[in-house]
């Protein structure tokens, strides 16, 4: 992983924190559907220990999981970040010794005890998480690090005090103004935003006017959503019995996209994409939170040719896809990292194109 890193203070925080202390216990994806797991614990000596020194996302955590002759069962619902992926954002902040830092999503730990190696002393350091904040305490002072910890959901609580820099190891649907005005002016933060289809990094800074701008990271990076987005599915709106269907010309290879991804997440919040066969032939389902939802299966007939075949359950929103899908082609399929975003001091999410003063649009939010 020591390619992945070009800050030398940042190089040296990795290897002198022993990312195993964090990871007593993680879970080996065996396929199935639904997933199985396997679960590694120091027990399995090398089994447990290789993946963790391996530059990849270890499942710590199952929701509602069961055991069965050595098997689990369950939805991740906590993981260890990607030691590249961490190094990577904590080189964008540029974290000084002498700045005041929010570690939002604290999880095992590993991350918070990397940023204490980066910052002057424990007090420097806040790190909060939704809940299950005490066995990271107790392997952070394991190692003798002792820093602010809060139980408490990074979007919504009301801080009292602002920070320099701050990073979010969890999905942000949008910034909010507890987020925003926590921000002290100078101060930057980086986060995965407009999830869960979207694996965009964004690098935001504050400015005196209360405002915060900035672009989306060259390299991405998804996280699992905040704690009280997971899940959550609004009531089905009455009128969905109307159904509409046509022709669409998206090939299947652009729903798997990336980049598109994240530009129809900035147009529909909280879209998500669902991958199966119709029919004998792929389909892509597109659902948001409130029930609405589309979907394009590819036949044989039209998949050679990139078309195929789509319903729409959501009161015309397909049509969003539809034009986005046209923008975005019309200039040459934009990575993300060619957008930018700016937060203004009502709230309000602006979208640009290479510049502020580019193509852009109002990004919805939710409350």
């Amino acid at each position: 992983m020591s390619g992945d890193i070009s800050s030398r203070s940042v190089y040296e925080a990795v290897a002198s924190t022993p990312r195993h202390a964090f990871v007593p216990t993680h879970f080996k994806n065996t396929g199935g559907s639904p997933t199985l797991w396997q679960r590694r614990t120091e027990e399995d000596g090398v089994r447990w220990l290789e993946p963790i020194y391996s530059n990849t996302s270890l499942v710590t955590e199952l929701g509602s999981a069961e055991a069965a002759d050595g098997v689990w069962h369950g939805v991740p619902v906590s993981s260890s970040t990607q030691p590249s992926l961490t190094a990577r954002m904590l080189e964008g902040l540029g974290i000084e010794p002498e700045d005041d830092v929010l570690d939002a999503g604290l999880g095992t730990g590993y991350q918070a005890a990397l940023i204490l190696k980066l910052v002057a002393g424990p007090d420097r350091l806040t790190a909060c998480d939704i809940s299950g904040t005490g066995a990271a305490r107790d392997r952070l002072e394991a190692l003798g690090h002792h820093p602010r910890i809060i139980e408490a959901d990074a979007t919504s609580w009301r801080w009292q005090r602002q920070f320099d820099k701050m990073i979010f190891s969890f999905g942000l649907p949008y910034v909010t103004d507890s987020i925003r005005t926590a921000l002290a002016p100078g101060g930057r933060l980086i986060a995965n935003v407009f999830g869960p289809m979207s694996a965009a990094l964004v690098l935001l800074e504050a400015h005196a006017t209360g405002a915060l701008s900035g672009r989306f990271t060259e390299n991405g990076g998804a996280f699992m959503p905040a704690g009280r987005e997971a899940g959550s599915v609004r009531p089905l709106p009455a009128d969905l019995d109307e159904r509409s269907e046509g022709i669409s010309g998206i090939p299947i290879e652009d729903f798997d996209n990336p980049h598109l991804a994240f530009l129809l997440s900035t147009r529909l919040p909280g879209l998500s994409l669902q991958h199966g066969m119709e029919e004998g032939g792929p389909m892509r389902r597109l659902v948001l939170p409130d029930g609405r939802w589309g979907e394009v299966t590819y036949h044989e007939e039209g998949g050679a040719k990139g078309w195929g075949v789509y319903q729409d359950h959501g009161r015309g929103f397909w049509e969003t896809v539809e034009q986005t899908w046209s923008w975005w082609i019309a200039h040459a399929r934009p990575t993300w990292d060619r957008f930018g975003l700016t937060v203004a001091p009502d709230g309000e999410h602006t979208l640009w194109y290479r510049t502020p003063d580019g193509d852009s649009w109002r990004v919805p939010t939710r409350p």
